[in-house]
């Protein structure tokens, strides 16, 4: 297939960029490593972080569920490949828009300046509610098991 053929990748929205972009294995040889996209990142991290349905996380990204599974499986088969195989991990590139900024910073590829990336309100509370959840039910998990780790050694 010729470049420029079939539709245009269309932008997805990302809640941020991480400041951790780069990760390595233990061990592991420099240079090895998977890409993965800003999208591919908010695509796992809707789904298997946030617990949400696919349908939802679409709506969220502003792409359709189609678009947003094969972002989401690319992703996660490259997890998949970096762990099994001892691959380091690379977060960079895309078709992104910001969520929280009105104007785009330019750090994705094919992004606009001026493009807006506002959502309903009402959607990015929802989601901010959902995400303090799964971090509260992952806090209470953790001193769950410090407890339980500080019982035996006090025992």
């Amino acid at each position: 297939m010729s470049p420029g053929r079939g539709r245009r990748r269309r932008q997805r929205w990302i809640t941020e960029i991480p400041e951790k972009r780069r990760f390595e294995p233990v061990g592991g040889e420099k240079g090895e490593e998977v890409k993965i996209t800003l999208e591919e990142l908010e695509a796992i991290r809707l789904v298997d972080l946030l617990e949400l349905q696919q349908q939802e996380a679409a709506l969220y990204t502003g792409v359709s569920r189609k678009a947003f599974w094969i972002d989401l499986r690319s992703g996660r088969k490259k997890v998949a490949s970096a762990l099994v195989y001892g691959l380091g991990i690379t977060i960079e590139g895309g078709s992104y828009i910001l969520r929280e900024s009105a104007q785009n910073s330019g750090r994705g590829e094919e992004t606009k300046p001026q493009a807006k990336a506002t959502a309903p309100a009402d959607d990015q509370i929802r989601l901010l509610e959902r995400e303090m959840l799964a971090m509260e039910e992952r806090l209470d998990r953790i001193r769950s098991r410090m407890n339980g780790l500080k019982g035996e050694v006090e025992g």
